[in-house]
């Protein structure tokens, strides 16, 4: 019996040494072991179902166990995960740990699947694939963590997989206190949540709850304390867009031995040390920008900074201890790269060469508005940047950011929130001193084309980026190329204009020494103009505050409890002129809005032909706060509203786009002028044979009012159909201004559309009262004369009330030409009628000519006989 049972033990002792020989096979300090830690805590691990509606992607943790013994530096964590749909065998068949091999041993102890009450065992090291991580690598960070990773086999709806591991070791850096973050809620739900922490009794350890005030449970045993914490169904909280990076809603503990801020600042003086450096490589590398710099100091920082930032790439090869160690200055001097701790403890060697004073300082990125919520501990910062003290300032410098130009003093830094410098007596972190001056300025100018497509439209956009937003530019041309500007640019414009095309290559001009870049662009529009589908008449063209619109977050306030981070620091002018080719009158109300987050104005301007659109739009802060987020989409609805401006111009009309309502208005009046001046014509007068017998026959001047009477019948016609009175589109136009000014437009189209076939109707009398030598006409063409100088006078007046209403200067140049021209040649032809004989005796017939005519002829007869009697 007891060599059966030794043989059986020696079985199963050498079953794990297989499976810990496979898993081991595999390096990275990876291992099975189905023995658990023998210091974990004894927990009920009994749970209940979760209801389906609480279920996301088909599966559920049923329990998460996470123990944690400081003395031993190991944490255990065990998961019992339910899967409950189709869903759930897809997303939830999976185990994948990370963790850091050059500092960590990773060892599963189970793996099993319940399956209809029984379990099935399924841990095997050779099933298990140790991969690389590395999913910072696109950041150019290499951190040298590794995922064991293990997919389960035959999965099936209602299986309940359970599996446990055990991590061992710390990061050799943290030195011997404990800090961490411990989360009691996530994005879903757990049903039964345990937790603790196991330590020194007489270890100094500091606790703080965030978003809960329950103390954990704390007991003490064999020398050791005991912090626990327990849950169940912990709540969820959906991500909602926008939400700044320090917003945390979900339940957490924070512990730190870590007694004050200055401690921090100690370990990071001792962290980033290196005594006995020998420098040759960085004294040579001093000596050559003071040579550059010409012994200036603020020269010298300059050149520093700009080293620094372009000509060490940034690269962080973050394993073990340098992830918070960075490495020699004369190490990074040679390799040329580093990550934000190497290249900010380089340019600190360079600067204190030259006895400027500089000092590393911790940040992060994500927490860093909210770190004076956070106990002291190094492992909360995630970022280092340089503090310099020169000339009583103290200048912030991220020795990351490339292509940054202009005064040292002067160069953006980011706001980080606060940061820890790394000084000795400091104790506290600080606000970091962001300057946001940088400005996006565009103008741009239209000169659109016809609505016929004939013409093309031509667009010149001159940009001009000052500050943190020349820095931007810079570094896109820089990576892109300028081809790659241009060709981004052009497809931007596309989701505008879509037939959009280059016309000229992009200019570039960089101001370095003031931080400026001026871009000039020129594009092609061969279709601006686009015929609505509805109102046939109308040809649109949009004219966009684009600029101003990717500023604004699009966002629902609905229920939302979530503060809201806006583009920060944002500074935006666009500035849109339209060289129209005739004058214009669309007139818009100026807008402006001001809060204590964001600024905006718009206002319009026509002089002429030119319309002018300038936006700008500024934010103030950051983060808007939740109850202000409503206020926000109110306001930013108001200010999209604006920055969308169309315009219509009428062009060639088709039958369906002419206005019925002036078309009938001058056929009323075309048919009653008909009817007044033909019996004008029939009108009857005594008539003189010896007078009609003497009439001579149209003549000398006279035979330009022949030529020039048709002429002017066929400008008349001419203009009223180019007038564009009969479009339905500039009707509607008019009636869009809803104002004064809209009803003066409807009223000078109604008097055109009397006076245009009024002074048909009446050339035509005149034609024919011409053609038969009528009595009438010199009285008519002088009436007439009258009339169309009153009409040209009306036109003119019209225009200059038009110009006044709507602010546009008083540049009617040709109406004027053309009333000036009308009435010289109207008195000249009013005083030859009135005096000239010619004219008298030309124009002597009457109505009808049936009652003179054989009087005329039978007189004319008894004249030539009475002449041959004499004879």
């Amino acid at each position: 019996m007891l060599q059966d049972s030794f043989k059986k033990i020696l079985f199963i002792v050498l079953l794990i040494c297989i499976h810990t020989l496979s898993a081991a096979a595999q390096g990275k300090n990876f291992y099975i072991s189905k023995t658990s830690p023998p210091w974990l805590v004894k927990i009920d691990t009994s749970t209940t179902a979760l209801p389906p509606k609480s279920v996301t992607d088909g599966y559920y943790t049923a329990l998460l166990e996470r123990q944690n013994h400081a003395e031993l530096k190991e944490s255990y964590t065990h998961v019992i995960r339910k899967i409950v749909s189709g869903a759930g065998v897809q997303n939830g068949s999976e185990i994948s740990v990370t963790y850091d091999p050059s500092y960590q041993k990773l060892t599963f102890h189970q793996i099993t699947v319940w399956r209809n009450g029984h379990p099935a065992d399924k841990l095997e090291g050779s099933k298990f694939k140790v991969l690389q991580n590395e999913k910072d690598l696109s950041k150019f960070i290499y951190s040298g963590t590794y995922d064991a990773y293990v997919i389960l086999d035959d999965i099936r709806k209602g299986d309940r997989i359970e599996y446990a591991f055990t991590l061992t070791g710390e990061n050799p850096i943290s030195g011997n206190k404990y800090t961490g973050i411990f989360y009691f809620e996530g994005s879903n739900t757990i049903v039964s949540r345990y937790t603790n922490l196991i330590i020194d009794k007489n270890r100094k350890l500091t606790y703080k709850n965030s978003n809960f005030e329950t103390p954990p449970r704390i007991t003490e045993k064999d020398g050791l304390k005991m912090y626990e914490w327990a849950s169940k169904k912990t709540r969820t909280y959906d991500k909602q867009k926008f939400s700044p990076s320090w917003y945390n809603p979900f339940k957490h503990t924070q512990l730190s031995e870590y007694q004050s801020w200055s401690e921090i600042v100690d370990w990071g003086l001792r962290v980033n040390d290196y005594p006995n450096l020998q420098t040759p490589v960085l004294d040579k590398k001093v000596k050559e920008l003071q040579l550059k710099s010409g012994n200036n100091q603020k020269k010298y920082i300059v050149s520093a900074i700009r080293f620094v930032q372009d000509e060490v790439r940034y690269m962080g090869i973050e394993m073990g201890a340098y992830s918070q160690r960075p490495n020699s200055p004369e190490k990074v001097l040679n390799q040329r790269y580093g990550d934000c701790k190497d290249k900010s403890l380089l340019l600190i060697y360079l600067l204190k060469r030259v006895n400027i004073n500089a000092y590393m300082a911790y940040t992060d990125t994500y927490d860093g508005n909210i770190l004076n919520e956070f106990l002291p501990s190094p492992m909360i910062f995630n970022h280092a940047v340089v503090v310099i003290e020169f000339d009583h300032k103290k200048i912030w410098i991220d020795p990351t950011i490339s292509y940054q130009r202009g005064a040292f003093d002067q160069i953006y830094f980011p706001d980080y929130g606060q940061g820890l410098v790394l000084k000795k007596g400091v104790n506290q972190p600080e606000k970091v001193q962001s300057r946001p001056t940088g400005k996006l300025v565009a103008n741009l100018t239209f000169y659109p084309g016809d609505t016929l497509g004939l013409k093309k439209t031509k667009l010149i956009i001159k940009s001009v980026y000052t500050g943190n937003e020349a820095d931007d530019m810079r570094s896109t041309i820089a990576e892109d190329g300028a081809d790659g500007v241009e060709s981004s640019f052009l497809k931007y414009y596309t989701d505008y204009y879509d037939d959009i095309e280059v016309n000229a290559a992009l200019h570039f001009e960089d101001d370095e020494e003031s931080n400026t870049i001026k871009i000039t662009e020129s594009y092609l529009i061969p279709a601006m103009w686009q015929k609505s589908e509805k109102e046939k008449s109308r040809y649109y063209a949009y004219f966009y505050g684009d600029l101003i619109s990717h500023s604004i977050r699009d966002i629902d306030a609905k229920n939302r409890t979530v503060p809201m981070i806006q583009k920060y620091p944002q500074n935006v002018e666009q500035n849109i002129t339209v060289h129209f080719p005739e004058a214009w009158t669309i007139t818009t109300d100026p807008f402006e809005l001001k809060t204590t987050a964001y600024e905006f104005k718009f206002d319009q301007t026509v002089k002429g032909k030119v319309m002018s659109l300038h936006y700008a739009y500024k934010t103030l802060k950051a983060v808007i706060d939740a109850k202000d987020v409503k206020q926000y989409v109110k306001d930013a609805d108001a200010i999209k509203e604006q920055l969308s401006l169309g315009i219509y111009w009428g062009g060639k009309m088709e039958p369906s786009e002419i206005n019925p309502i002036l078309l009938i208005l001058s056929a009323v009046i075309l048919t009653l002028t008909a009817v007044i001046f033909t019996r004008v014509y029939k009108q009857q007068y005594e008539f003189d044979l010896d007078t009609l017998a003497k009439a001579p026959a149209v003549g000398g001047w006279m035979i330009l009012l022949s030529i020039g009477i048709p002429l002017l019948f066929i400008f008349i016609l001419t203009e009223a159909i180019d007038s564009g009175i009969y479009n339905q589109s500039r009707w509607e136009h008019a009636s869009d201004n809803h104002n004064g000014y809209g009803l003066f437009l409807q009223a000078a189209y109604i008097l055109a559309a009397i006076i245009y076939p009024l002074k048909a109707t009446w050339l035509l009398l005149l034609y024919f009262l011409l053609k038969s030598r009528r009595e009438l006409f010199p009285k008519q063409l002088t009436a007439f004369m009258i009339f169309a100088t009153s009409a040209i006078i009306l036109e003119w007046s019209s225009e200059l009330i038009s110009n006044y209403i709507t602010h546009q200067p008083l540049n009617n140049t040709y109406t004027f030409i053309k009333m000036i021209c009308w009435i010289i040649v109207s008195l000249i032809w009013i005083v030859y009628l009135r005096n000239t004989s010619r004219v008298w005796h030309t124009f002597v017939f009457t109505y009808p000519e049936f009652s003179w005519k054989p009087n005329l002829i039978r007189h004319m007869n008894a004249r030539i006989r009475a002449d041959q009697d004499k004879n």
